[in-house]
This record gives C-alpha cells, structure tokens and sequence, in this order.
C-alpha cells in the first residue's frame, strides 16, 4: 500500500532510503520472533497475514500524504512543488492497476507476533 510511494520517493530523495523503508524493515518471521524472544517473551508465534483495504478514490489515498501523517509523508513534503507533483502522478499511475469503477483496492500484508512474559 505505501511501498511505491517509499519507492518513488527514495529516488528524489536518495539519502532518506532507509528512513522511507524502515516501516518494512521487519518483513522477515524469523527476524521478528528472534526480537519477541530476546524481549523475554515465551511461546512465541509469528503468522504472516494479509487484509485487504480500500479507498474511495486516489484522492481519499493521498489525502493523508498531504496532510503529512507519518514519516514518509513528512518526506514528501520537503520537496519541492513541481517534485511533490511529480511524485504523485507516478505513484497514481502505479496504482491503477489496484483501481476499479474510481475505488482502490489493495492488501496489505502483515507479520503479527505474539508471546507470553
């Protein structure tokens, strides 16, 4: 869901790459339920998941992006207009392909950890 826009974004603004993908960083199960167990947890478990999400239009989707909500959000508003323009566009292009009858739909895959203290 926010992938290509962390994508396209770290071309206009290289040196935040790792800023941008940090929110994908635990994408690994094996990398998570390490972390949980160092945390002191017991009877770990890790699931990957997917849910699927939706919005109303490209513009109920970018709407939180100009308002700036999140980290790389926060990103793209340190561009320059004609940047943040050209951002946009590219990322609703790439998201045509999840659009239909105007409405996006899109899943989100997720890892969900659980343990006991």
């Amino acid at each position: 869901m926010w992938g290509n826009l962390a994508d396209v974004l770290s071309r206009f603004l290289p040196e935040l790459r790792n800023v941008l993908f940090l929110s994908f960083a635990l994408h690994d199960p094996s990398r998570l339920e390490a972390m949980l167990v160092g945390a002191g947890l017991r009877d770990v478990h890790v699931e990957r998941t997917t849910r699927e999400d939706g919005f109303e239009s490209f513009a109920d989707y970018w709407e939180p992006i100009e308002a700036g909500v999140g980290s790389i959000p926060q990103a793209f508003l340190r561009l320059a207009a004609a940047d943040r323009h050209a951002v946009r566009e590219e990322v609703r292009s790439r998201l045509s392909r999840f659009e239909l009858n105007g409405k996006l739909r899109m899943s989100v895959e997720m890892l969900i950890g659980s343990g006991r203290a």
